[in-house]
């Protein structure tokens, strides 16, 4: 009779586990980097003038659905408002849809400023303002519910466009099928305008709408950034460095890792931020790039609780440091608790108040 034993496995080494955490953030900047910060700033007042796909997005809603993709920055926004003024004017009401509750908190707000509060409505899993407005603003799933009801009673949904942001949820593999089924069940007499920022296949999304709602679909797209992007990368030694440099290859010009990052990536005893499953001193990065103009920023993590997590990990010293921001920041604070009575006890006031840091999901 054969016996058997337990594989043995060699355990790793505490050392090769766990590289050594850099102990203190000291504020540097690759050379490379003082152009690009000498171009960071405000631009100077300029009339406002449309660009050309905001206006072409705006006339294509008269008459079919738009799906519009365009960079984050590049305007969309703006589609969306003129074509809800448009409706407004034609005593028409208007449905935005958005795939997060703080996103929508953020437009509720914005539309208020720009049309009034009588006629802006906010409808999420935990506020209910206004349900009868002309504007609703709203979560996707809210919509979708309102569109089941409708069908149940036998009556059309009292709408007369749909806004749907982030549209590229429809890909979502859990959430994907709420934009589906709106898109799906939506009466065909109310246009849909898609706007998105990363959809990829616009042509695509645009052909199978148009096969399921027998009304055409038109595609505005650019890929024009009014704010260029400039990838950073900050090494834990507290050096900032360009995370890409250009090299010349027979086919022609392409990018590749800076040599630094590239000999960092793949050193095997190099510095880390924090350990695994740790947060990194924000405190300390918040202070490299105050002194390279690079705030405000944020900061994207893998989790609601590190959102919050590292909220707690900021002090007052950032903003002690700056009297006037910390004055202009509490009467901001004044003066949207005062038009939106409900967030006066919202649990992170007293953080954003003290810090100037806030979780945003």
């Amino acid at each position: 009779m054969k016996s058997f034993s337990r594989p043995r496995y060699r355990r790793r080494s505490s050392a090769r586990k766990f590289r050594q955490v850099t102990p203190e953030l000291i504020p540097g900047a690759d050379a490379s980097l003082h152009a690009v910060f000498d171009r960071i700033g405000v631009p100077p007042d300029q009339p406002f003038r449309p660009d050309p796909f905001q206006e072409d997005a705006v006339n294509a809603i008269e008459n079919s659905d738009c799906l519009v993709a365009a960079p984050t920055g590049a305007g969309k926004t703006w589609i969306a408002e003129t074509v809800t003024r448009n409706i407004l004017e034609n005593q028409g009401k208007t449905w935005y849809a958005t795939p997060l509750k703080a996103l929508t908190n953020s437009i509720h707000s914005r539309f208020i400023t720009l049309f009034g509060k009588d006629r802006v409505g906010i409808l999420t899993g935990d506020i209910k303002e206004n349900q009868d407005a002309d504007i609703i603003i709203g979560t996707t799933e809210i919509l979708r519910n309102q569109l089941y009801d409708a069908m149940h009673r036998g009556k059309d949904l009292d709408c007369d466009v749909i806004i749907l942001d982030e549209a590229h949820f429809l890909g979502d593999l859990d959430r994907g099928v709420v934009w589906e089924e709106i898109m799906i069940y939506l009466p065909a007499r109310i246009p849909l305008l898609l706007l998105s920022a990363t959809i990829g296949n616009p042509g695509q999304i645009a052909g199978w709408l148009s096969s399921i709602r027998h009304k055409p679909c038109r595609v505005v797209e650019t890929k024009d950034r009014p704010v260029p992007l400039f990838p950073l990368f900050l090494h834990p030694s507290g050096t900032l460095l360009p995370l890409l440099e250009k090299t010349r290859n027979p086919g022609g010009r392409t990018k590749r890792l800076h040599k630094k990052v590239y000999t960092y990536v793949n050193s095997k005893k190099a510095l880390l931020l924090s350990q695994p499953g740790k947060l990194p001193d924000l405190e300390s990065i918040l202070e490299i790039m105050e002194q390279y103009d690079l705030l405000p920023a944020i900061f994207f993590l893998k989790s609601r609780m590190e959102c919050d997590q590292a909220v707690k990990l900021c002090t007052r010293k950032l903003l002690d440091r700056h009297p006037d921001r910390k004055k202009a920041l509490k009467t901001a604070l004044h003066e949207l608790t005062s038009s939106q009575p409900h967030l006066r006890e919202h649990t992170q006031r007293p953080d954003v108040e003290a810090t100037g840091v806030a979780s945003h999901h």
